[in-house]
């Protein structure tokens, strides 16, 4: 099997910042484009997302995006369908999945971009209402 060619698509510099922190972590991710979105008035970002789709080979790619409804989403949404590829799409991107993408391995379908979205379901946490000393022991084991 290839590479996993990885999409990141997002509204302003999202994608960009997605991918570099990513970067930071696993090294250099030559297969993985971030496209940023609505950075002016051109619409030269739906070649881009046009071009990955049309290039992408089913079970060797996957399209994640920023907000869930948004333009961006719905815009590779109806480019995926049209294109009648089964690619899968993740939206609702942070790091944790983009690292968990990046780093899985086999046929990049419907099903395993199902268990990796599971996997690093979101969990959003106020640390200053998160009472770290109810756990046992001390700050290090809790954060190590």
């Amino acid at each position: 099997m290839a590479e996993r060619k990885i999409l990141l698509a997002s509204h302003s510099y999202l994608a960009k910042g997605l991918k570099e922190s990513a970067e930071f972590f696993l090294g250099k991710q030559e297969s993985m484009q971030a496209i940023c979105a609505y950075l002016d008035s051109s619409d030269d970002y739906l070649k881009e997302i046009q071009y990955f789709i049309d290039t992408a080979k089913e079970g060797e790619a996957i399209i994640l995006t920023d907000i869930i409804g948004g333009s961006v989403n719905q815009q590779v949404v109806t480019m995926v369908e049209n294109s009648r590829k089964r690619i899968p799409i993740i939206s609702s991107m942070n790091l944790p999945i983009v690292l968990a993408v990046a780093l899985s391995t086999g046929l990049m379908d419907n099903q395993l971009a199902t268990k990796l979205c599971q996997d690093c379901e979101p969990k959003v946490v106020c640390m200053n209402e998160f009472n770290v000393s109810d756990k046992e022991g001390d700050l290090d084991e809790f954060f190590g």
